[in-house]
């Protein structure tokens, strides 16, 4: 899902409106994982964040929070809201306040969690987004790609918390990635019941 109603004329200016490039931009990722993460780091000078930059953050999803959180509100580190500069774009595997001004992707999927390409993503890679194509590509060789899934493969995949209820541990088990609707998967043969199957019983 592309949030494209937060893209305000100083947004639009700064970097959509390339005559030779129209509706699309490249920057370097910052990459976060999880809120934590962006929290703790994002006005770290030592991250080299500037107006070119990329904010993402993966470990947000269906399966990575759990639950597909509305935690990828993500603003420009304080030194460049200083500058004028207020919103950069923002990537993430989870949703975000309808009340954030931030020009997003949400809701990527398949999430890092599962291997999506955000769990490849490393930060300072060049990214390009294009809105006329609905596209948001890593500016890597295929050669580098394979060798990073092997390697996070190697690694046991991408490591999001442990289980912290037994509701986490049944919702991540059996729940699907956004782009199917984060439903549990076998509620889709539950639908219309009280027509197909009568009025579930009373339970007391």
């Amino acid at each position: 899902i592309m949030k494209t109603s937060g893209i305000s004329p100083e947004f639009r200016e700064r970097y959509l409106s390339n005559p030779n490039d129209p509706e699309a931009f490249e920057g370097n990722a910052m990459v976060f994982d999880g809120p934590e993460d962006y929290h703790a780091r994002i006005d770290d000078p030592a991250q080299g964040i500037d107006e070119h930059t990329i904010l993402f953050m993966r470990g947000a999803g269906p399966i990575g929070y759990p639950g597909g959180a509305e935690v990828v509100n993500m603003q420009p580190p304080a030194h460049l809201i200083k500058k004028g500069i207020h919103a950069l774009a923002c990537i993430g595997d989870g949703r975000q306040s309808g009340t954030s001004g931030s020009p997003s992707i949400l809701n990527a999927s398949p999430e890092a969690a599962i291997g999506g390409g955000l769990a490849l993503l490393k930060t300072g890679d060049r990214v390009r987004i294009d809105l006329r194509k609905g596209t948001a590509d890593i500016l890597v060789t295929d050669d580098e790609i394979t060798r990073r899934r092997a390697e996070l493969q190697n690694d046991g995949g991408y490591r999001y918390p442990r289980h912290q209820t037994p509701w986490q541990e049944i919702q991540r088990g059996m729940v699907d990635q956004f782009s199917e609707g984060m439903v549990l998967k076998p509620a889709v043969k539950y639908q219309d019941v009280a027509h197909t199957a009568g009025v579930p019983r009373d339970n007391h």
